[in-house]
């Protein structure tokens, strides 16, 4: 049984996912996606981490959107102000623009600067880490330990082929960090992305299986065999600290596409839009009252980071 479990989104929106401009198209995955998350979180009692792409922010209602999550008690975090595939492989000035251009437009929508960082696509690196412990983040989710980070990089290039962000999918800096990284929390000081140290950064993993590694997050329930899935979600429940990261796109129905959009989602995603909404939210409303049943407690991961990083301090005591 999981001692504490949290629940996120990686809010990678329509409007991200389509190219469309934040300031001059209303996002539905901020309005009608979003209310089915936020009902689900209310039937199940838990507050979500929500990690938001800054420039999403730039339109004014998305904006105040962000900010009601925030005073409904939702976490709100940083991924990066315009999501770019290859951030762990930027240079480091670009790194910390990208960083803490979304950090200012999070704080001037809620009042209150984030303390949770994901990358997108995973992509860390030291650079990254170093970026986050000047600016005095709590904690960073932007490790996956497991080799299927190389095949979940390659379904985006994939479905990138014919898109100029597909150059950027594979220029990573911590490839072998998949191979060798801890599945448990850890600190450190953004000189390794591996080792651990006495204070620093708490770094989040993924959670994944002891044996092979198998990741999981809810995509996986539509690219897994349900019972490999199964397998997978209750071996990582055991762990003592869990998290399950969801998308936008895991509530999405083709009628919150825009016009002559649908095609490409299909393309995109075809295992997860074939199933009816419907079916999906039945599914999900089902993990989470088996996440809710096996876990000790429900939290944002703020406070898992703080919890674990009151764990550590205890110990050295």
């Amino acid at each position: 049984m999981a001692e504490l479990s949290g629940i996120n989104i990686n809010f990678d929106s329509l409007g991200y996912a389509l190219s469309l401009d934040p300031r001059q198209n209303r996002d539905p995955s901020y309005f009608e996606v979003a209310d089915r998350f936020l009902d689900l979180a209310d039937r199940h009692g838990f507050r979500y981490t929500i990690f938001v792409i800054g420039q999403d922010l730039e339109n004014p209602e998305v904006a105040v959107r962000v900010r009601e999550w925030h005073q409904r008690g939702h976490e709100v975090g940083n991924h990066s102000y315009s999501h770019p595939h290859n951030l762990g492989s930027l240079g480091r000035s670009a790194i910390e623009r990208e960083v803490m251009k979304s950090h200012e437009l999070i704080f001037n929508a809620c009042g209150r600067e984030p303390r949770g960082f994901i990358a997108p696509g995973w992509a860390t690196s030291t650079d990254l880490l170093d970026v986050l412990i000047e600016h005095r983040y709590l904690y960073d989710t932007s490790l996956l330990p497991s080799c299927f980070m190389w095949l979940a990089s390659a379904k985006v290039y994939w479905n990138y082929r014919d898109h100029e962000r597909r150059r950027s999918v594979l220029q990573r800096r911590d490839w072998l960090a998949n191979l060798v990284g801890s599945r448990e929390p850890f600190l450190t000081d953004g000189k390794s992305l591996v080792r651990r140290c006495e204070k620093g950064l708490v770094v989040l993993p993924l959670p994944a299986t002891p044996v092979l590694r198998l990741p999981l997050w809810h995509s996986m329930s539509f690219v897994f065999p349900i019972k490999l899935f199964e397998y997978v979600l209750v071996s990582t429940l055991g762990m003592r600290y869990f998290y399950y990261l969801l998308h936008p796109s895991d509530l999405a129905g083709l009628e919150d596409i825009p016009p002559g959009y649908a095609a490409r989602s299909r393309a995109q995603d075809p295992g997860r839009m074939a199933v009816p909404l419907e079916q999906r939210t039945r599914h999900l409303d089902e993990i989470l009252g088996e996440i809710k049943r096996r876990s000790r407690k429900m939290v944002t991961l703020e406070t898992m980071a703080e919890s674990f990083l009151a764990e550590q301090a205890s110990a050295r005591a």
